[in-house]
Protein backbone atom coordinates (compact mmCIF):
# COMPACT_ATOMS: atom_id res chain seq x y z
CA UNK A 1 0.00 0.00 0.00
CA UNK A 2 0.80 3.55 -1.00
CA UNK A 3 1.88 6.01 2.23
CA UNK A 4 2.11 9.44 1.44
CA UNK A 5 5.29 10.53 3.88
CA UNK A 6 5.29 13.59 6.27
CA UNK A 7 8.40 15.39 6.49
CA UNK A 8 9.35 17.83 9.63
CA UNK A 9 8.72 21.41 7.67
CA UNK A 10 4.54 19.53 7.33
CA UNK A 11 4.60 20.10 10.72
CA UNK A 12 6.76 23.24 11.45
CA UNK A 13 5.62 25.51 8.92
CA UNK A 14 2.40 27.42 8.32
CA UNK A 15 1.33 26.22 12.14
CA UNK A 16 0.65 27.84 15.65
CA UNK A 17 2.76 26.80 18.71
CA UNK A 18 1.73 27.66 22.45
CA UNK A 19 4.73 26.34 24.38
CA UNK A 20 3.51 24.80 26.75
CA UNK A 21 0.07 23.94 25.00
CA UNK A 22 -1.04 22.13 28.69
CA UNK A 23 -0.78 22.62 32.42
CA UNK A 24 -1.61 20.32 34.46
CA UNK A 25 -0.63 22.45 38.27
CA UNK A 26 -1.95 20.23 40.52
CA UNK A 27 -2.97 21.76 43.91
CA UNK A 28 -2.49 25.59 43.31
CA UNK A 29 -2.80 28.77 45.63
CA UNK A 30 -4.80 31.85 44.86
CA UNK A 31 -1.25 34.02 44.34
CA UNK A 32 0.42 31.67 42.05
CA UNK A 33 1.20 32.35 38.23
CA UNK A 34 1.35 30.53 35.09
CA UNK A 35 3.12 31.50 32.29
CA UNK A 36 3.14 30.53 28.49
CA UNK A 37 4.00 31.47 24.97
CA UNK A 38 2.59 31.72 21.30
CA UNK A 39 4.43 32.14 18.26
CA UNK A 40 4.11 31.04 14.84
CA UNK A 41 5.70 29.70 11.70
CA UNK A 42 3.67 31.64 8.89
CA UNK A 43 5.64 33.46 6.59
CA UNK A 44 3.55 36.28 6.67
CA UNK A 45 2.29 38.38 9.76
CA UNK A 46 -0.89 36.79 11.17
CA UNK A 47 -4.12 38.40 12.72
CA UNK A 48 -4.89 37.60 16.04
CA UNK A 49 -8.87 37.98 15.87
CA UNK A 50 -9.55 37.34 19.52
CA UNK A 51 -9.22 34.78 22.59
CA UNK A 52 -12.07 32.76 23.59
CA UNK A 53 -12.20 31.94 26.80
CA UNK A 54 -14.20 29.23 29.57
CA UNK A 55 -14.10 27.26 32.76
CA UNK A 56 -11.87 30.47 34.09
CA UNK A 57 -13.85 31.12 37.59
CA UNK A 58 -12.45 34.39 37.51
CA UNK A 59 -9.19 33.78 36.35
CA UNK A 60 -7.14 36.67 34.69
CA UNK A 61 -5.42 36.10 30.89
CA UNK A 62 -2.62 38.73 30.46
CA UNK A 63 -0.77 38.93 26.96
CA UNK A 64 -2.06 40.03 23.78
CA UNK A 65 -6.10 39.27 23.23
CA UNK A 66 -6.13 40.77 19.46
CA UNK A 67 -4.04 42.15 16.80
CA UNK A 68 -1.15 41.33 14.10
CA UNK A 69 1.59 39.02 15.37
CA UNK A 70 4.44 38.80 13.38
CA UNK A 71 6.34 35.68 12.40
CA UNK A 72 8.80 33.62 15.03
CA UNK A 73 8.39 36.14 17.28
CA UNK A 74 7.12 34.93 20.68
CA UNK A 75 4.18 36.81 22.52
CA UNK A 76 4.23 36.14 26.34
CA UNK A 77 0.93 35.37 28.19
CA UNK A 78 0.62 35.12 32.30
CA UNK A 79 -2.28 33.20 33.75
CA UNK A 80 -2.94 35.05 37.47
CA UNK A 81 -5.25 32.65 39.97
CA UNK A 82 -8.50 34.17 41.46
CA UNK A 83 -9.40 35.42 44.38
CA UNK A 84 -12.14 32.78 44.77
CA UNK A 85 -12.42 29.81 47.50
CA UNK A 86 -11.66 26.18 46.22
CA UNK A 87 -12.42 23.85 43.93
CA UNK A 88 -11.24 22.17 40.24
CA UNK A 89 -10.21 24.75 37.78
CA UNK A 90 -10.82 23.40 34.24
CA UNK A 91 -9.54 26.85 32.11
CA UNK A 92 -9.17 27.07 28.16
CA UNK A 93 -7.89 29.77 25.79
CA UNK A 94 -8.78 29.34 22.17
CA UNK A 95 -6.43 31.66 20.13
CA UNK A 96 -8.49 32.31 17.20
CA UNK A 97 -6.51 33.12 14.03
CA UNK A 98 -9.82 33.16 11.57
CA UNK A 99 -8.95 30.80 8.57
CA UNK A 100 -6.12 29.70 10.05
CA UNK A 101 -7.98 27.76 13.03
CA UNK A 102 -8.33 28.02 16.64
CA UNK A 103 -5.33 26.74 18.65
CA UNK A 104 -5.96 26.32 22.62
CA UNK A 105 -4.50 26.63 26.22
CA UNK A 106 -5.59 24.41 29.00
CA UNK A 107 -4.93 24.69 32.57
CA UNK A 108 -5.96 22.27 34.50
CA UNK A 109 -5.42 22.41 38.56
CA UNK A 110 -7.38 22.08 42.14
CA UNK A 111 -8.06 25.22 44.13
CA UNK A 112 -6.69 24.82 47.46
CA UNK A 113 -9.89 26.17 50.19
CA UNK A 114 -8.57 29.73 51.19
CA UNK A 115 -9.05 29.99 55.30
CA UNK A 116 -8.99 33.80 55.42
CA UNK A 117 -11.03 33.84 58.83
CA UNK A 118 -9.72 35.55 61.58
CA UNK A 119 -8.99 33.24 64.60
CA UNK A 120 -10.27 34.36 68.39
CA UNK A 121 -7.36 35.19 70.37
CA UNK A 122 -9.29 35.17 73.70
CA UNK A 123 -8.24 31.40 73.14
CA UNK A 124 -4.73 31.27 72.70
CA UNK A 125 -3.61 29.86 69.43
CA UNK A 126 -0.98 27.46 69.63
CA UNK A 127 1.94 25.88 66.77
CA UNK A 128 3.55 22.42 67.80
CA UNK A 129 6.66 21.51 65.95
CA UNK A 130 7.34 17.92 65.78
CA UNK A 131 10.47 16.21 65.04
CA UNK A 132 9.73 12.80 65.81
CA UNK A 133 12.45 11.15 67.76
CA UNK A 134 13.24 7.46 68.08
CA UNK A 135 15.30 7.08 72.06
CA UNK A 136 17.23 4.12 72.20
CA UNK A 137 18.01 3.07 75.88
CA UNK A 138 20.37 0.76 77.32
CA UNK A 139 20.72 -1.55 80.36
CA UNK A 140 23.01 1.31 82.77
CA UNK A 141 20.67 4.60 81.41
CA UNK A 142 23.06 5.52 78.65
CA UNK A 143 20.91 6.30 75.58
CA UNK A 144 21.07 7.41 71.65
CA UNK A 145 18.59 8.96 69.75
CA UNK A 146 17.68 9.43 66.19
CA UNK A 147 15.92 12.41 64.59
CA UNK A 148 13.22 10.30 61.84
CA UNK A 149 12.02 13.33 60.07
CA UNK A 150 13.96 15.54 57.90
CA UNK A 151 11.49 18.55 58.43
CA UNK A 152 9.87 18.92 61.35
CA UNK A 153 5.66 18.74 61.05
CA UNK A 154 3.94 21.69 62.10
CA UNK A 155 0.97 21.64 63.52
CA UNK A 156 -1.51 25.12 64.28
CA UNK A 157 -4.42 24.95 66.50
CA UNK A 158 -7.13 27.75 66.10
CA UNK A 159 -10.40 28.62 67.54
CA UNK A 160 -12.69 30.79 65.43
CA UNK A 161 -15.50 32.69 67.10
CA UNK A 162 -18.53 33.22 63.77
CA UNK A 163 -21.58 34.79 63.62
CA UNK A 164 -24.43 35.32 61.05
CA UNK A 165 -23.81 35.23 57.70
CA UNK A 166 -19.45 34.35 58.66
CA UNK A 167 -20.98 30.99 60.05
CA UNK A 168 -22.90 30.20 57.62
CA UNK A 169 -20.10 31.10 55.04
CA UNK A 170 -17.44 29.07 57.16
CA UNK A 171 -20.04 25.56 57.88
CA UNK A 172 -20.34 25.64 53.91
CA UNK A 173 -16.71 26.07 53.04
CA UNK A 174 -15.13 23.67 55.62
CA UNK A 175 -18.19 21.14 56.02
CA UNK A 176 -18.70 20.80 52.03
CA UNK A 177 -15.21 21.11 50.76
CA UNK A 178 -12.16 18.56 51.43
CA UNK A 179 -8.38 18.66 50.11
CA UNK A 180 -5.85 21.01 51.12
CA UNK A 181 -6.29 24.24 52.57
CA UNK A 182 -4.53 27.80 52.55
CA UNK A 183 -3.72 28.52 56.69
CA UNK A 184 -2.84 32.02 57.62
CA UNK A 185 -0.05 31.27 60.23
CA UNK A 186 -1.29 33.85 62.42
CA UNK A 187 0.76 34.41 65.37
CA UNK A 188 3.88 34.98 62.69
CA UNK A 189 1.62 37.87 61.80
CA UNK A 190 3.11 41.13 60.94
CA UNK A 191 1.94 44.51 60.11
CA UNK A 192 2.22 47.66 57.33
CA UNK A 193 4.24 50.33 57.60
CA UNK A 194 2.84 52.41 54.82
CA UNK A 195 -0.51 52.04 53.01
CA UNK A 196 -1.00 49.74 50.08
CA UNK A 197 -3.54 50.89 47.30
CA UNK A 198 -4.47 48.92 44.05
CA UNK A 199 -1.24 48.56 41.86
CA UNK A 200 1.34 48.22 44.33
CA UNK A 201 3.97 46.28 44.03
CA UNK A 202 5.84 46.22 47.19
CA UNK A 203 4.99 46.64 50.46
CA UNK A 204 6.67 47.66 53.56
CA UNK A 205 5.99 45.94 56.76
CA UNK A 206 7.51 45.17 60.23
CA UNK A 207 9.48 42.02 59.16
CA UNK A 208 10.04 38.28 60.70
CA UNK A 209 11.36 35.43 59.38
CA UNK A 210 8.34 32.91 58.89
CA UNK A 211 7.40 36.28 56.39
CA UNK A 212 10.89 36.31 54.98
CA UNK A 213 10.72 32.46 53.69
CA UNK A 214 6.88 32.47 52.65
CA UNK A 215 6.07 32.40 48.38
CA UNK A 216 2.97 33.53 49.88
CA UNK A 217 1.05 36.19 52.43
CA UNK A 218 -2.28 37.26 53.13
CA UNK A 219 -2.93 41.54 53.62
CA UNK A 220 -5.65 41.63 55.73
CA UNK A 221 -7.74 44.56 57.64
CA UNK A 222 -10.42 42.36 59.23
CA UNK A 223 -12.52 42.73 57.18
CA UNK A 224 -11.08 42.74 53.39
CA UNK A 225 -8.44 40.00 53.00
CA UNK A 226 -6.13 39.41 49.97
CA UNK A 227 -3.92 36.95 48.87
CA UNK A 228 -0.55 37.78 47.40
CA UNK A 229 2.54 36.21 46.18
CA UNK A 230 6.16 37.00 46.92
CA UNK A 231 8.66 37.55 44.75
CA UNK A 232 11.76 38.80 46.23
CA UNK A 233 12.68 40.31 49.99
CA UNK A 234 14.66 42.69 51.09
CA UNK A 235 15.03 44.49 54.50
CA UNK A 236 11.48 45.99 55.43
CA UNK A 237 9.25 45.64 52.06
CA UNK A 238 8.49 42.73 49.96
CA UNK A 239 8.26 42.50 46.38
CA UNK A 240 4.94 40.95 44.60
CA UNK A 241 4.64 38.80 42.11
CA UNK A 242 1.10 40.08 41.32
CA UNK A 243 -0.02 43.73 41.74
CA UNK A 244 -2.37 44.52 45.00
CA UNK A 245 -5.94 44.71 44.51
CA UNK A 246 -7.63 46.42 47.30
CA UNK A 247 -6.89 49.38 49.35
CA UNK A 248 -5.36 48.56 52.85
CA UNK A 249 -3.97 51.31 55.25
CA UNK A 250 -1.08 51.68 57.92
CA UNK A 251 -1.37 48.86 60.82
CA UNK A 252 -3.03 46.21 58.48
CA UNK A 253 -2.02 42.55 58.84
CA UNK A 254 0.31 40.91 56.74
CA UNK A 255 0.16 37.40 57.90
CA UNK A 256 2.46 34.22 56.18
CA UNK A 257 0.37 31.37 54.77
CA UNK A 258 0.95 27.96 54.60
CA UNK A 259 -0.60 24.78 52.76
CA UNK A 260 -2.13 22.33 55.08
CA UNK A 261 -4.81 19.73 56.07
CA UNK A 262 -7.41 20.16 58.99
CA UNK A 263 -7.42 17.12 61.38
CA UNK A 264 -9.57 14.47 60.88
CA UNK A 265 -11.93 15.68 63.66
CA UNK A 266 -13.03 19.20 64.59
CA UNK A 267 -15.85 20.44 67.00
CA UNK A 268 -18.21 23.28 66.67
CA UNK A 269 -20.22 24.80 69.79
CA UNK A 270 -23.31 26.44 68.53
CA UNK A 271 -23.75 29.56 71.27
CA UNK A 272 -26.94 30.58 69.62
CA UNK A 273 -28.73 30.15 65.82
CA UNK A 274 -26.30 33.03 65.08
CA UNK A 275 -23.34 32.32 67.19
CA UNK A 276 -20.39 29.01 67.26
CA UNK A 277 -16.96 28.45 68.37
CA UNK A 278 -15.39 26.05 66.12
CA UNK A 279 -11.80 24.95 67.11
CA UNK A 280 -9.66 22.96 64.31
CA UNK A 281 -6.38 22.14 64.68
CA UNK A 282 -4.30 22.23 60.79
CA UNK A 283 -1.37 20.43 60.17
CA UNK A 284 0.92 21.95 57.50
CA UNK A 285 1.99 20.32 54.39
CA UNK A 286 5.53 19.72 55.66
CA UNK A 287 6.92 18.92 51.86
CA UNK A 288 5.43 22.42 50.73
CA UNK A 289 6.09 24.20 54.17
CA UNK A 290 9.45 26.56 54.53
CA UNK A 291 10.67 26.88 58.01
CA UNK A 292 13.08 29.77 58.86
CA UNK A 293 16.46 28.80 58.06
CA UNK A 294 18.24 28.46 61.94
CA UNK A 295 20.69 31.05 62.96
CA UNK A 296 23.30 29.58 64.98
CA UNK A 297 24.27 32.19 67.70
CA UNK A 298 24.66 30.23 70.66
CA UNK A 299 28.12 30.20 72.77
CA UNK A 300 29.48 26.18 72.97
CA UNK A 301 30.88 24.72 75.72
CA UNK A 302 33.18 21.25 75.16
CA UNK A 303 31.69 21.48 71.45
CA UNK A 304 28.09 21.47 72.78
CA UNK A 305 25.88 24.07 72.57
CA UNK A 306 24.65 26.34 75.94
CA UNK A 307 21.24 26.90 76.46
CA UNK A 308 20.74 30.78 77.25
CA UNK A 309 17.50 31.14 78.13
CA UNK A 310 16.47 32.44 81.23
CA UNK A 311 12.84 30.76 82.74
CA UNK A 312 10.21 32.51 83.79
CA UNK A 313 10.33 32.92 87.45
CA UNK A 314 6.41 33.16 87.83
CA UNK A 315 5.78 29.89 87.17
CA UNK A 316 7.86 27.36 89.41
CA UNK A 317 10.74 25.11 88.19
CA UNK A 318 10.03 21.25 89.44
CA UNK A 319 12.76 18.85 89.20
CA UNK A 320 11.77 15.27 89.19
CA UNK A 321 14.66 12.33 90.50
CA UNK A 322 14.36 9.03 88.13
CA UNK A 323 16.30 6.12 89.76
CA UNK A 324 16.96 3.84 87.02
CA UNK A 325 16.12 0.28 89.13
CA UNK A 326 14.86 -3.50 87.99
CA UNK A 327 12.43 -4.76 90.43
CA UNK A 328 12.42 -8.40 90.76
CA UNK A 329 9.63 -9.85 92.72
CA UNK A 330 8.62 -13.95 92.37
CA UNK A 331 5.58 -13.36 94.63
CA UNK A 332 6.65 -15.31 97.47
CA UNK A 333 9.84 -13.92 99.57
CA UNK A 334 11.75 -10.67 99.34
CA UNK A 335 11.70 -8.66 97.02
CA UNK A 336 14.85 -7.97 94.93
CA UNK A 337 15.55 -4.08 93.72
CA UNK A 338 18.85 -4.18 91.38
CA UNK A 339 20.29 -0.51 90.94
CA UNK A 340 21.04 -0.43 87.42
CA UNK A 341 23.12 3.17 87.65
CA UNK A 342 23.74 4.85 90.77
CA UNK A 343 22.35 8.25 91.88
CA UNK A 344 18.93 9.44 89.90
CA UNK A 345 18.28 11.21 86.73
CA UNK A 346 16.90 14.73 87.29
CA UNK A 347 14.47 15.80 85.01
CA UNK A 348 13.48 19.42 85.18
CA UNK A 349 10.42 21.12 83.87
CA UNK A 350 10.87 25.12 82.49
CA UNK A 351 8.55 27.18 81.07
CA UNK A 352 10.34 29.94 78.96
CA UNK A 353 8.87 33.39 78.10
CA UNK A 354 9.16 35.34 75.11
CA UNK A 355 8.04 39.35 74.67
CA UNK A 356 9.35 39.72 71.19
CA UNK A 357 9.04 36.70 67.91
CA UNK A 358 12.52 37.24 67.69
CA UNK A 359 12.70 36.02 70.71
CA UNK A 360 10.68 32.76 70.20
CA UNK A 361 12.78 32.45 67.31
CA UNK A 362 15.70 32.05 68.56
CA UNK A 363 14.55 29.69 70.49
CA UNK A 364 13.24 27.47 67.46
CA UNK A 365 16.48 27.92 66.15
CA UNK A 366 18.14 26.16 69.04
CA UNK A 367 15.25 23.60 68.78
CA UNK A 368 16.22 23.03 65.34
CA UNK A 369 20.32 22.94 65.88
CA UNK A 370 19.32 19.87 68.48
CA UNK A 371 17.52 18.19 65.59
CA UNK A 372 14.26 18.42 68.33
CA UNK A 373 15.37 15.96 71.14
CA UNK A 374 17.88 14.83 69.79
CA UNK A 375 21.17 17.02 70.34
CA UNK A 376 22.79 17.43 73.65
CA UNK A 377 23.48 20.91 75.04
CA UNK A 378 24.73 22.24 78.20
CA UNK A 379 21.62 23.80 80.58
CA UNK A 380 22.88 25.44 84.13
CA UNK A 381 20.60 24.49 86.99
CA UNK A 382 18.59 27.24 88.93
CA UNK A 383 19.97 25.91 92.14
CA UNK A 384 23.83 26.69 93.77
CA UNK A 385 26.08 24.09 93.47
CA UNK A 386 28.18 24.91 96.24
CA UNK A 387 30.40 28.05 97.72
CA UNK A 388 34.23 28.64 97.94
CA UNK A 389 35.91 29.28 101.31
CA UNK A 390 38.77 30.65 100.55
CA UNK A 391 40.37 33.35 97.48
CA UNK A 392 41.87 32.24 94.96
CA UNK A 393 44.86 34.10 94.03
CA UNK A 394 47.96 32.29 91.94
CA UNK A 395 46.93 30.11 89.04
CA UNK A 396 45.59 26.51 90.54
CA UNK A 397 43.69 24.06 89.52
CA UNK A 398 42.23 23.55 92.75
CA UNK A 399 38.86 25.05 94.21
CA UNK A 400 38.47 24.86 98.15
CA UNK A 401 34.77 24.72 98.78
CA UNK A 402 32.65 24.20 102.13
CA UNK A 403 31.60 20.69 102.04
CA UNK A 404 28.29 19.96 100.48
CA UNK A 405 28.92 16.40 99.47
CA UNK A 406 31.46 16.31 95.82
CA UNK A 407 33.66 14.53 97.85
CA UNK A 408 31.80 11.02 96.67
CA UNK A 409 32.12 12.95 92.81
CA UNK A 410 33.91 9.85 91.51
CA UNK A 411 31.11 7.56 92.74
CA UNK A 412 28.46 8.27 90.63
CA UNK A 413 27.39 9.66 87.27
CA UNK A 414 24.76 11.71 88.83
CA UNK A 415 26.91 14.91 89.85
CA UNK A 416 26.81 18.10 87.06
CA UNK A 417 30.17 17.08 84.84
CA UNK A 418 30.70 20.85 85.11
CA UNK A 419 29.99 24.53 87.07
CA UNK A 420 29.45 27.97 86.11
CA UNK A 421 31.05 30.52 88.15
CA UNK A 422 29.00 33.82 88.18
CA UNK A 423 31.19 37.05 89.03
CA UNK A 424 29.65 40.05 90.43
CA UNK A 425 31.06 41.85 87.42
CA UNK A 426 29.05 40.19 84.98
CA UNK A 427 31.69 37.75 83.80
CA UNK A 428 30.92 33.48 83.71
CA UNK A 429 33.85 31.19 84.34
CA UNK A 430 32.80 27.49 83.34
CA UNK A 431 34.75 24.67 84.16
CA UNK A 432 34.62 20.79 83.99
CA UNK A 433 34.97 18.62 87.35
CA UNK A 434 37.78 16.16 87.46
CA UNK A 435 37.68 14.94 91.03
CA UNK A 436 37.12 16.08 94.20
CA UNK A 437 38.54 14.59 98.22
CA UNK A 438 37.80 15.97 102.18
CA UNK A 439 40.47 17.81 103.45
CA UNK A 440 40.48 19.13 106.69
CA UNK A 441 36.29 19.78 106.94
CA UNK A 442 36.48 21.19 103.64
CA UNK A 443 36.02 19.86 100.66
CA UNK A 444 38.76 20.33 97.18
CA UNK A 445 37.70 20.14 93.90
CA UNK A 446 39.82 19.45 91.04
CA UNK A 447 39.22 21.25 87.64
CA UNK A 448 40.01 20.94 83.97
CA UNK A 449 41.64 24.43 83.31
CA UNK A 450 43.01 26.90 86.06
CA UNK A 451 41.71 29.61 87.87
CA UNK A 452 43.10 32.52 89.40
CA UNK A 453 42.79 35.98 90.85
CA UNK A 454 39.14 35.38 92.86
CA UNK A 455 37.90 36.43 96.01
CA UNK A 456 34.99 35.62 97.95
CA UNK A 457 33.36 38.33 97.68
CA UNK A 458 33.57 38.41 93.92
CA UNK A 459 31.22 35.39 93.54
CA UNK A 460 27.78 35.94 93.16
CA UNK A 461 27.01 31.87 92.73
CA UNK A 462 28.21 28.81 91.78
CA UNK A 463 25.71 26.93 89.64
CA UNK A 464 25.72 23.40 88.10
CA UNK A 465 25.88 22.37 84.72
CA UNK A 466 24.23 19.21 83.28
CA UNK A 467 24.47 17.59 79.92
CA UNK A 468 20.82 17.61 78.50
CA UNK A 469 18.56 16.51 76.23
CA UNK A 470 14.97 17.63 75.73
CA UNK A 471 13.05 14.87 76.94
CA UNK A 472 10.59 14.80 74.01
CA UNK A 473 10.19 16.52 70.19
CA UNK A 474 7.17 18.62 71.06
CA UNK A 475 7.71 22.32 70.91
CA UNK A 476 4.50 23.67 71.56
CA UNK A 477 4.16 27.25 71.61
CA UNK A 478 1.36 28.77 73.44
CA UNK A 479 0.50 32.42 72.10
CA UNK A 480 -1.19 35.28 74.26
CA UNK A 481 -0.52 38.26 70.96
CA UNK A 482 1.98 38.01 67.70
CA UNK A 483 5.03 38.99 70.46
CA UNK A 484 4.28 36.82 73.58
CA UNK A 485 4.21 33.50 73.89
CA UNK A 486 5.21 30.68 76.30
CA UNK A 487 6.81 27.09 75.96
CA UNK A 488 6.94 24.67 78.46
CA UNK A 489 9.38 22.08 78.12
CA UNK A 490 10.80 19.02 79.68
CA UNK A 491 14.57 19.02 80.36
CA UNK A 492 16.86 15.31 80.88
CA UNK A 493 19.99 15.00 82.31
CA UNK A 494 22.20 12.55 80.73
CA UNK A 495 24.40 9.89 82.16
CA UNK A 496 27.26 8.45 81.06
CA UNK A 497 27.73 11.74 79.66
CA UNK A 498 30.73 12.57 77.05
CA UNK A 499 31.95 15.90 78.23
CA UNK A 500 35.26 15.80 76.61
CA UNK A 501 35.73 18.27 73.54
CA UNK A 502 35.07 17.54 70.00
Amino acid sequence: MNQISKSFGDFFFDNVFLTPAVIEAGIVGPSDVFDFELWHSFTADQLLTGVNESGGNGLVLDGAKSGVLPSFASTEYRVFLSQSGGGLIAYEAGFDFGSRGVFPFRLTATMATIIADGIDWSTQPEMNVQYLTEVLESFDGTEQRIALRDQPRVLLTYQYLLDDSALIEFDVKYGNFGGQLLVPVWPQASELTNDVVPGDRTINLETNRYIECSNTVMITDGVDSEFVGVESFAEGQVVLSNLAQKNFKIGSRVVPVRAGYSSDESSADVKTDSLASHGITFDLDETMFSKPTPVDSFERYKGKHLIPFRPDRSTDITVQYQRLREHFDPTIGARSIYERTPGAVRIFSHSFRFFSEKERQNFEDFAELQNGAQGEFWMQSASIAMEISEDIYDETYKLKIKPVGYSRLDKSKSFPPAIAIHLYNGATIKRSLVSAKSISGFEEITLDKPLSDIKIEDVDSIKPLYLCRFESDDFRYVFDTTQDSTITKTIRQLLHADTTDN
